[in-house]
């Protein structure tokens, strides 16, 4: 076998080893994009659990101005009629009455001004959250358009790598060709490895010194005992 197959297969091997590393950072992309929807999701419930509690609070609220305004309408239908009773029993009946109803309008106009407090908290809450997930909806976007336009930019490169490979293969002998496509399929994507300190620099295997010293001389193509790879020794690396 001519030495320059070695030379050829460790092409195959360099290449191989692009489209797997190109192969690695598309396949990272999306997680990116799934983390930025994560907290994109994670924000957006927030907001609806505040818009809903805005909402309640706003229900309550509408609900003590109405009692509020209920109440004042009998105080001045009370403080009416105690302008126009006739004896003092019932003068003393229609005090108490607008006594009694004055102490539960300012008591209801307490809690409706703790409430207007309350809801102005709350408010606010909403307002930096709903900022937040605007913010964050901008930059959701941004990530997207970035990840579509560096994947265009892996697969281009993904695409251009094949072509090379494709190349590669015409010039290696269709019986190695088979054998190290069945390899490649079944191995993860790692074809060919290469003699590193008398082991096999994939699965670590220590070779046998005779083994090593046949796939030095160049003189025809070795596997690994083990892991059944294409295996070379070549000075590039």
């Amino acid at each position: 076998m001519n030495i320059s197959i070695y030379d050829v297969l460790y092409d195959l091997k360099v290449i191989d080893e692009q489209i797997r590393e190109l192969t690695k950072r598309k396949l990272k992309k999306p997680n990116l994009l799934f983390e930025t929807r994560q907290k994109l999701t994670e924000v957006e419930a927030k907001l609806k659990i505040k818009s809903e509690q805005l909402e309640t609070e706003n229900k309550k609220k509408k609900q003590l101005t109405d009692i509020i305004a209920d109440e004042t309408e009998k105080l001045q239908k009370a403080e009416i009629k105690l302008n126009s009773v006739k004896n003092s029993k019932e003068y003393q009946a229609a005090l108490k009455e607008v006594s009694q109803i004055k102490k539960t309008v300012t008591n209801l106009q307490e809690q409706e001004k703790a409430r207007l407090e309350a809801l102005s908290s709350i408010e606010k809450e909403f307002e930096q959250i709903e900022s937040e997930f605007k913010n964050m909806s901008r930059g959701h976007e941004s990530v997207l358009v970035g990840i579509k336009d560096d994947i265009n930019i892996i697969d281009r490169e993904l695409n251009d790598a094949k072509e090379h490979k494709a190349k590669i293969l015409r010039d290696i002998p269709e019986e190695l060709k088979a054998r190290y496509v069945k390899v490649y399929e079944n191995k993860g994507g790692i074809g060919i490895s290469m003699v590193r300190d008398n082991k096999c620099s994939v699965c670590n295997l220590s070779l046998p010194r005779q083994l090593c010293n046949d796939i030095l001389k160049g003189e025809k193509i070795h596997h690994c005992p083990s892991c059944q790879r294409v295996i070379i020794y070549i000075n590039k690396e």
